[in-house]
């Protein structure tokens, strides 16, 4: 009964433990349907319903308020998928020397050691179905994706750094998670971003949720690199800077020349010519206890903490205080680097 499981039930319908207990010959053949089934679809984006979509913010914007809490803050998915589904160009964005989920996905052979290894580190889980697939791509051996802010923690966020009815400024949109978090508050939001599809779907979900008239605040979206668009703006305009610089290089969202990392190249020059200016300007069009918020890795990656807040003090900051934000982990993966891992959040005042 179970050796004809690969000819009664469709692929995605199988879980890990039902396809372990098949014979090698089995198990092969579900993997080749399970292969033939998602190269007539194409890469699992995330499909969702309008209702669907409704829901979920509805639910991010009922979300309740947390106070920042120690050893770390960290926010649920809750909304996260709406705003990834209006940008599938993150699948194939390149994180350093990795593999997208995309370049995994592309790969007749390495699509089927994908099924085959989801399959065989879930069992409880549907291995060929796209949730499960999504996050094979992404944790596959040697690939590497990129990610959003979540809308919970971006609410939480925004909720602690400003009031309601104040003006929210974030340089580097990206993919929306900030956004969403700003939408489910009454706050005005803008967000600037160089990246013309990252623009499209950024502008695609701002009007589908005004659509349904389901936003508490308001938001514009201003196309343009953040060192060109800042100094447009008025002095003393802003009660919150919260935003997520790029990690120069390690992401290259796209090939456009508005790339910070291909404007400003080498690292100096992105230094000397992104990074700073930007930072200096948000001290300028902060209002007076006005606050800035940066997302930095806490790693390896570029910038460091102590790069950025020197920075932040010669433009005139005052430190506060860091918040660690703690991050999704596939429990399958680097089990000796404990539960979770940990970006930083760094806050300062205008003074």
């Amino acid at each position: 009964m179970i050796a004809s499981i690969h000819q009664e039930i469709h692929p995605i319908h199988v879980r890990g433990r039902t396809w372990q207990a098949l014979s090698l010959r089995h198990q092969r053949r579900l993997v080749d349907r399970a292969f033939e089934f998602w190269r007539s679809e194409g890469f699992p984006v995330y499909r969702l319903s309008g209702d669907a979509m409704a829901g979920e913010f509805q639910a991010l914007s009922s979300h309740p308020l947390k106070r920042f809490a120690e050893p770390g803050f960290s926010g649920s998915n809750v909304c996260l998928r709406v705003a990834n589904s209006y940008h599938p160009q993150m699948w194939a964005v390149k994180v350093s020397r990795y593999l997208s989920p995309m370049d995994v996905f592309l790969d007749d052979y390495l699509l089927r050691k994908a099924l085959q290894r989801a399959w065989t580190v879930w069992p409880d889980r549907f291995g060929a179905n796209p949730a499960t697939l999504r996050r094979m791509l992404k944790t596959f051996p040697g690939a590497a994706s990129v990610s959003n802010f979540r809308p919970t923690a971006a609410r939480n966020i925004i909720a602690a750094l400003s009031d309601d009815g104040d003006t929210i400024l974030d340089f580097s949109a990206g993919y929306g998670g900030r956004l969403m978090g700003a939408l489910s508050l009454q706050r005005s939001y803008i967000g600037i971003e160089p990246c013309e599809r990252q623009v499209d779907g950024l502008e695609r979900a701002l009007s589908f949720l005004r659509e349904r008239n389901l936003t508490r605040g308001q938001a514009d979206i201003v196309r343009g690199c953040a060192e060109d668009v800042l100094p447009t703006m008025p002095s003393r305009s802003f009660d919150l800077v919260f935003s997520s610089p790029p990690y120069y290089d390690w992401e290259k969202y796209s090939d456009e020349p508005t790339q910070s990392f291909i404007r400003h190249h080498p690292y100096e020059n992105w230094l000397s010519g992104f990074l700073r200016p930007v930072i200096h300007d948000s001290y300028r069009v902060l209002r007076p206890s006005g606050h800035l918020a940066i997302n930095i890795s806490g790693r390896l990656r570029r910038p460091s903490f102590e790069e950025v807040r020197g920075i932040a003090r010669q433009a005139g900051f005052r430190f506060r205080f860091p918040i660690a934000l703690g991050l999704a982990r596939v429990p399958y993966m680097h089990p000796r680097l404990g539960p979770r891992k940990e970006e930083q959040l760094l806050v300062w005042r205008k003074s």
